[in-house]
């Protein structure tokens, strides 16, 4: 989910629920992942607001999951 703003940077908000990852180390290592390829993106991606939430999946390796992520980041504003 994403909405434009006017604010000058990009924020970005997490939900990730125990219903889709049961152990708190998952759902930690996902929210690490995500806030460093925000981060990474984030001079690119303008003002604008993004909601990232989690849904069930396959475990997947954090360069294939980083990869996604950015692409749909850059999508929601886009580039």
């Amino acid at each position: 989910m994403s909405i434009k703003t006017d604010d000058s940077r990009a924020k970005l908000g997490l939900a990730i629920s125990k219903k889709v990852h049961r152990l708190a180390i998952e759902r930690n290592r996902f929210k690490r992942l995500a806030r460093e390829t925000f981060r990474l993106n984030q001079a690119q991606l303008g003002s604008w607001e993004f909601v990232v939430m989690a849904k069930h999946s396959k475990p997947a390796k954090n360069a294939i999951i980083a990869k996604d992520l950015e692409t749909l980041l850059k999508k929601a504003v886009g580039k």
